[in-house]
């Protein structure tokens, strides 16, 4: 229960006096690396222990940030350890405090493992994270639903994990970095992870990245304002090769979410494609829909990072470019624990009751096909 309230009657009368949340992006941590050791096999145990951890996510920092490491510096749970790696801690500092009906993890850092050209090592802790999420988060907590975490780089291995851990009740969604270990999103080698995901009912969720190791796309800079910037740009190269790679036509049952680059500039690349495509449809002849029908039936995207103008005049073009994506395709996204958190309800207070419904536990309903009965309104 939040510090901030007295007695479970006083949660209970503050839960009814705030929007109910469905948070599509909550980094939960090991309180240190050596927790995920039980959940490995003997030889990679051994290999972990020598090496330290050290090296394991190639990338991380690509550049210093000065607020905390990128964290709340109130994140860290009073038995100490990472942020976000107290269950009891997180529930107290944000799933009571913001009434949460459902909240997604999606393992912090785990975005990071497909920049390793070691596959097998990135495959096996990939693994150990899944199984670690399992039991030490979902397990304890109904209200909490998991990401499949996969080592990408190798396609094979990572479709073999989407069918060890996809059909658990808690697990919704494949994790993967929106850079790309080789080549792009679009290329064909990934197909068996679109066909696993399809195979177990799981969303595809596209995660901003950290430049190094084997992801070679993207945007170099030079500062960490720079490269935060750049993100949305990442995203934009991941969704044009999906989309002219075929993907989703080959995959019409395909759902994917993007979280952590902003939404503002996809109507201007749903347009931009829909020129080129219709410029040059003789050379993607396996594209048969418009870019933007595609990115309006089959694509979703968090909250994250939220735009707020600063001219109060500009607030209602942010509403125009929620129609413009489609009122149902935007998704509540925190952050947690990062120091770019956003507390759902003061997040979208200016935001008109219908959209913010919508954002904060309508539209995850149905992009994931939760029960109505899971969130009280």
């Amino acid at each position: 229960m939040s510090t901030q309230l007295k007695n479970s009657g006083e949660l209970t009368l503050k839960k009814k006096t705030l929007t109910p949340v469905i948070d599509c992006d909550i980094h939960p941590n090991p309180r240190s690396y050596n927790d995920l050791l039980p959940y490995m096999n003997d030889y990679w145990r051994d290999y972990m222990v020598d090496c330290k951890f050290v090296g394991i996510f190639p990338g991380v920092p690509p550049l210093t940030l000065v607020t905390n490491a990128g964290h709340r510096t109130d994140a860290i749970p009073p038995e100490g350890g990472m942020s976000c790696s107290s269950l009891p801690f997180f529930r107290e500092q944000v799933a009571d405090k913001y009434n949460y009906a459902i909240g997604i993890l999606n393992p912090d850092s785990t975005f990071n493992l497909a920049a390793s050209p070691q596959a097998e090592m990135a495959t096996n802790l990939a693994a150990a994270y899944n199984d670690w999420q399992i039991d030490k988060w979902l397990s304890k907590d109904p209200s909490l639903r998991g990401t499949v975490v996969v080592a990408s780089q190798d396609p094979i291995a990572a479709a073999r994990e989407i069918d060890r851990v996809g059909s658990h009740p808690q697990i919704v969604q494949v994790g993967l970095s929106i850079r790309c270990p080789y080549g792009g999103w679009g290329s064909k080698r990934y197909q068996p992870i679109w066909e696993a995901a399809v195979r177990n009912g799981l969303i595809v969720n596209f995660h901003v990245s950290s430049p190094g190791g084997l992801f070679k796309d993207g945007y170099e800079a030079n500062y960490g304002a720079e490269s935060q910037t750049n993100n949305g740009l990442t995203f934009q190269a991941a969704i044009s090769s999906i989309v002219f790679g075929g993907v989703l036509e080959k995959y019409q049952d395909l759902k994917m979410v993007f979280v952590e680059g902003g939404f503002g500039w996809v109507p201007n690349l749903m347009y931009t494609m829909d020129t080129h495509w219709r410029m040059l449809v003789r050379e993607v002849p396996w594209v048969k829909r418009p870019p933007s029908q595609q990115v309006r039936e089959q694509l979703w995207f968090g909250t994250q990072p939220l735009i707020e103008p600063e001219r109060p005049e500009d607030f209602k073009h942010m509403i125009q470019l929620i129609e413009m994506i489609g009122e149902d395709k935007i998704v509540f996204a925190s952050d947690y624990p990062h120091f770019t958190f956003d507390a759902p309800q003061a997040a979208l207070a200016k935001y008109p009751p219908h959209i913010r419904n919508k954002i904060l536990y309508e539209n995850a309903l149905e992009l994931f096909g939760f029960p109505k009965t899971l969130v009280n309104v």
